[in-house]
């Protein structure tokens, strides 16, 4: 998709495009920085909030990320 209209998992890849695998949480704040993706449509949050929030330090992959991340949208109810 183009860049920022990807929604869902391709929204989280998107963002974190570039990383490079294994990375620590302070990897991945710094790589997003203040984005935001839109997870669904119309529905923008805090990329770098919920990486703050997420419980694991250490992320051996981008599936760990994607995860980790829908785990956290899921329990805000912004998955369905």
């Amino acid at each position: 998709p183009a860049k920022g209209e990807a929604y869902g998992i391709a929204a989280i890849t998107q963002a974190l495009h570039g990383l490079d695998f294994p990375a620590t949480k302070d990897d991945l704040l710094e790589h997003v920085g203040s984005k935001e993706i839109e997870y669904r449509k119309g529905q923008p949050v805090s990329l770098r909030r919920i990486i703050e929030d997420a419980p694991a330090d250490d992320y051996p992959s981008m599936a760990n990320v994607v995860e980790a991340v829908s785990e956290a949208l899921h329990e805000e109810g912004l998955t369905h």
